[in-house]
């Protein structure tokens, strides 16, 4: 199943899903992040698309990227490498409690109904929940996240499953937090969603 998303909407997609097919999920904007994306680009990305939409709106944005509890990995600071046995592995910019609320807060203001973090665990134990709440406080709009690790459909198969303008369902337990920080479980997976209307 599915869950719809109301238009214009934004996905920010993370370059290590753009391998055959890639992550087969469209919306009315759709990028592919570089492997060198930081954080202040993903804000960047999001205003940009934000300032190029019908009446400067955006229902939903997207982030489509690797996670853990309380980090969101959106680009490469090194890569890894591995030298005559010698392992040495990425390292990463990311999205965590250290820089949040400061990178997000150049959203507030804007007219941005949902934040989707379509990561793994992102959500889980007080530091996901924290950074979650972080970003729904600093960009004044309501933030999706789950607490388990996620699962996509192979690219070329999510082209025939997915419809434009819909993600894959969650997995695990799901949790919305409003703009004034406000916290509760979910459950978006099977519906239509846009900011306008609280499910």
């Amino acid at each position: 199943m599915s869950i719809m998303m109301a238009q214009p909407s934004l996905l920010l997609n993370s370059y290590s899903f753009q391998d055959l097919g890639g992550c087969g999920m469209f919306m009315d904007t759709t990028w592919n992040c570089p492997r060198n994306a930081t954080p202040q680009n993903i804000v960047g990305w999001i205003l940009a698309a934000y300032n190029k939409s019908p009446n400067k709106h955006l229902h939903n944005v997207v982030l489509n990227f690797h996670g853990e509890p309380g980090e969101i990995y959106v680009g490469e600071a090194v890569p890894e490498v591995m030298y005559r046995g010698h392992y040495s592995p990425a390292k990463y910019n990311m999205i965590d409690p250290s820089n949040a609320g400061v990178v997000f807060s150049a959203l507030k203001g804007k007219s941005i109904g949902t934040i989707w973090l379509h990561s793994c665990a992102v959500a889980k134990g007080l530091r996901g929940k924290f950074v979650c709440r972080e970003i729904a406080l600093a960009a004044g709009c309501n933030v999706v996240a789950a607490e388990e690790d996620q699962q996509e459909y192979w690219g070329p198969l999510a082209y025939l499953v997915l419809r434009r303008g819909t993600i894959d369902d969650y997995e695990g337990p799901v949790h919305i937090w409003t703009p004034d920080g406000n916290h509760r479980r979910f459950d978006p997976n099977g519906g239509h969603w846009n900011a306008n209307r609280r499910n």
